[in-house]
């Protein structure tokens, strides 16, 4: 376990307080912890999204799909092959 100090605005901790969050966590340790490990999910998922939409626009990678797109033009139903 690492220990860091942090400060908190003071308006929120009250809001946190307001809103009986405090409450569902047994100390301000777990609470912090907790979002934490929200925010890394959330960034684990935003940086997934960036690099899949940069991928969509590399040359390399949409020349493939549109190689695999025609590859499987039959079988997709794209064109009448009959």
């Amino acid at each position: 376990m690492v220990r860091k100090t942090i400060s908190i605005d003071e308006n929120l901790f009250l809001e946190l307080e307001k809103e009986g969050v405090l409450s569902n966590f047994k100390n301000f340790s777990d609470l912090v912890s907790s979002s934490l490990r929200n925010t890394v999910e959330y960034m684990k998922k935003e940086n997934y999204r960036k690099q899949i939409a940069q991928m969509a626009s590399d040359p390399l990678v949409q020349n493939d799909i549109d190689e695999i797109q025609n590859d499987f033009k039959y079988a997709d139903g794209e064109l009448n092959a009959f």
